[in-house]
């Protein structure tokens, strides 16, 4: 990494207990740099451990793609330093990359780190079967309510010999599923000149003994082609699941955001790749109280979700972010607006999820087991390859994957029923 040092002049790595705490926010992105990070840390001697007073460093990922991830951080790296007086808390993530004065100015902070966009890679990730992939970073869409491209920097393609590399290391430590993330996903090879793209990436990895599945992060609407939906029909490994971010189902606000698709356009994607793709889950987001956004404006987002009957919906109200060219427009929707507008939403948002959902109901999918269930003594959650959380009635199993009988639905949730096909 590259290191700013920025509170204490004259700056030398301290020597404290070798044990560091790691914390991450935001995104899948965000979240295999930290792993990036923490396997270097590791390979140097570094134990980690899981509570704050137990950390002689700690390691804090920043996100800040609201404002309320900017306070959140704040919050975290306040408590790191409160909870284990003496530790040295280093610092990284996107907010450190154009507020680190803000983050510099916090008492105790003992480091400000840059990221390289590439990190050394990964051979191990913090979840049991499946393992986030980074292939591509940076944006070159300027969204107008967006920071992520002020911070992330122009889109970049991770090279096809290095994500290879990494997918076959994590096959070899029994990872199963694969999860392609970056900035802009869809836009990987496109700074390459036209030598490869997504879809021929995802043909390299399916290549890989050891994984079963393929999974694809958050995807534009614009990137999801004709050839890519084609990959999907033709393959055994890629999931059955595509999340496109719509953020509004309005023209007008969509033109003032800098999205590059109509409601039409995205509503005929949706439908293509339901023909394409048999039983595919549509996850998306949404971005509420945009500036100038009317009622009607709104009301138009609640017909696209209940036509386009997506498995869920992230709903995030609208945070201004200086630097961004929305930070300047006017017609500012009130707090109580925006909060009922949020509450609607996820209102047809959950009418829609259950719809999609009951149609899979008594049905048989292959469910691969991603840990023990939370909170339930004797269970287990697992996702199949399209989307679906199910719930089963046992903790342990010496398989990663089952087969389950979906015959419950509760709270988003699929409750399974282990078929013996033995």
């Amino acid at each position: 990494m590259k290191r700013i040092e920025v509170s204490r002049p004259g700056f030398s790595f301290p020597a404290r207990k070798k044990t560091i705490r790691f914390i991450t926010l935001g995104c899948k992105a965000n979240q295999y740099d930290t792993q990036s990070i923490r396997e270097r840390f590791l390979e140097r001697g570094f134990k980690e451990v899981f509570s704050d007073s137990s950390a002689g460093y700690f390691l804090v990922n920043t996100c800040t793609v609201t404002s309320g991830a900017d306070q959140k951080s704040r919050n975290l790296i306040r408590r790191c330093i409160h909870s284990s007086p003496g530790a040295f808390v280093i610092v990284t993530g996107c907010m450190a990359e154009k507020d680190w004065k803000t983050l510099a100015a916090i008492e105790g902070v003992g480091l400000i780190a840059k990221k390289s966009f590439f990190p050394e890679g990964i051979t191990a990730f913090n979840q049991r079967t499946r393992a986030f992939l980074k292939i591509q970073d940076g944006c070159d869409n300027f969204c107008s309510y967006c920071k992520v491209a002020l911070v992330r920097g122009r889109k970049r393609s991770k090279p096809i010999k290095q994500i290879l590399k990494e997918a076959g290391s994590l096959a070899e430590h029994g990872y199963k599923e694969i999860v392609l993330t970056g900035i802009c996903l869809g836009q990987y090879g496109s700074d390459l000149g036209g030598r490869i793209d997504l879809g021929e990436v995802v043909g390299r990895i399916e290549e890989i003994k050891g994984i079963r599945r393929i999974r694809l992060s958050s995807i534009e609407a614009k990137d999801v082609s004709p050839g890519l939906l084609k990959r999907f029909s033709g393959s055994k490994k890629l999931c059955r699941h595509l999340h496109i971010p719509l953020q509004s189902g309005d023209d007008r606000v969509l033109k003032m955001m800098n999205r590059k698709y109509t409601s039409c356009s995205y509503r005929r994607l949706v439908e293509r790749a339901r023909e394409k793709i048999p039983d595919v889950s549509i996850t998306t987001d949404c971005l509420v109280g945009f500036p100038g956004e009317t009622k009607e404006n709104f009301l138009n987002t609640i017909r696209l979700i209940r036509r386009i009957k997506p498995l869920k919906v992230h709903i995030f109200p609208y945070s201004p972010r200086p630097g961004t060219k929305a930070f300047g427009f006017r017609g500012e929707v009130g707090a109580p607006a925006v909060k009922s507008r949020c509450l609607e939403l996820e209102k047809a948002a959950e009418e829609c999820r259950d719809g999609f959902m009951r149609g899979f109901l008594g049905r048989e999918f292959e469910v691969l087991l991603e840990g023990p269930l939370n909170g339930r003594a004797g269970g287990a959650e697992g996702l199949t390859d399209n989307y679906l959380k199910v719930l089963l009635p046992f903790s342990r199993s010496n398989k990663p994957f089952v087969s389950a009988r979906l015959k419950d639905m509760h709270k988003g949730c699929f409750i399974g029923e282990c078929i013996d096909n033995s």
